[in-house]
């Protein structure tokens, strides 16, 4: 048997990404008696909080496989794609180092395109540029900043939607400072050099949307709601990374009296919905 040492699972939310992963670690084991761990590549797994509504792995589950870089930062950090991918390459380094594999999981398409491709040396962006960027996108309106997108990188709209606020603030950072499409930038990374195999999973639409929605019924049965309310006590006025976690807004504004149970979870499907349905588009475009 070739045994890849690192292998990429990727997929939207709720398209049982963690539990392949655990099934092929097993299958590793019980057929080639080779050893291995789940490194996370989602971005609000990274963090120690709100693990309810970020889908974190079970008690359970994280006995079965080891598992690395899940809850490893507090609230507050900010980590970028360049943190996380020095961090898994450590990770995948120590595991080589013992002949095992490292198994690369999760729903952050940046994360595992960079363990394929690298990353970019882009230059740092001035603070006092990005806010004159996002000044220009609240006095345009998103319509027509992202027509301005398109104008100095056309390709953009293969790998993002114009609904994403932070990344087409940052693709045009990006190219208005550099002079050079982000699509550019990420052509001419550099690869990371890893044997790579690639798996994703998309599951057909229905299955996908009655998976979304079983995972949110199960979210508000385990203690969804009392975790934000616990945590929006302990940090208020929170603006970090774990507000990207869906069911964070909407728990909030139910605990606030401007959702009802219902309408809360309701707003908490259409936004799963509507995040599964991009990262489904990224991983078709960029990972077949």
């Amino acid at each position: 048997m070739k045994t890849h040492r690192v292998v990429l699972i990727g997929g939207p939310t709720a398209s049982g990404k963690t539990a392949f992963a655990i099934r092929y670690a097993e299958k590793l084991k019980t057929l080639y008696g080779v050893d291995s761990a789940i490194i996370n590549a989602d971005s609000v797994q990274l963090y120690d909080e709100l693990k309810i509504i970020t889908a974190f792995p079970s008690a359970e589950d994280m006995e079965k496989v080891p598992h690395r870089l899940f809850g490893i930062l507090k609230p507050n950090e900010k980590p970028s794609v360049a943190f996380w991918l020095e961090e898994a390459k450590l990770e995948i380094t120590r595991l080589q180092s013992e002949g095992k594999v490292a198994i690369v999981c999760g729903g952050t398409g940046f994360y595992l395109n960079a363990i394929k491709n690298g990353i970019a040396d882009i230059p740092d962006i001035p603070s006092d540029f990005r806010q004159s960027v996002f000044e220009k996108f609240q006095s345009i309106g998103r319509d027509a900043f992202f027509e301005e997108l398109l104008r100095l990188d056309s390709e953009i709209v293969k790998t993002l939607h114009q609904n994403n606020t932070q990344r087409i603030l940052r693709a045009y950072e990006v190219a208005a400072y550099t002079g050079k499409p982000l699509t550019e930038w990420w052509r001419s990374a550099s690869s990371v050099g890893y044997d790579v195999k690639q798996i994703v999973l998309l599951p057909p639409k229905e299955e996908l949307h009655r998976r979304c929605y079983a995972r949110i019924q199960k979210m508000m049965n385990n203690g969804a709601v009392e975790e934000v309310r616990d945590f929006v006590a302990r940090y208020p006025n929170y603006n970090g990374g774990l507000c990207k976690a869906i069911g964070y807004y909407e728990i909030s504004d139910f605990l606030n009296g401007k959702l009802s149970k219902d309408e809360c979870v309701e707003q908490m499907f259409i936004h799963t919905k509507q995040y599964a349905k991009r990262q489904v588009t990224w991983f078709r475009n960029q990972m077949g």
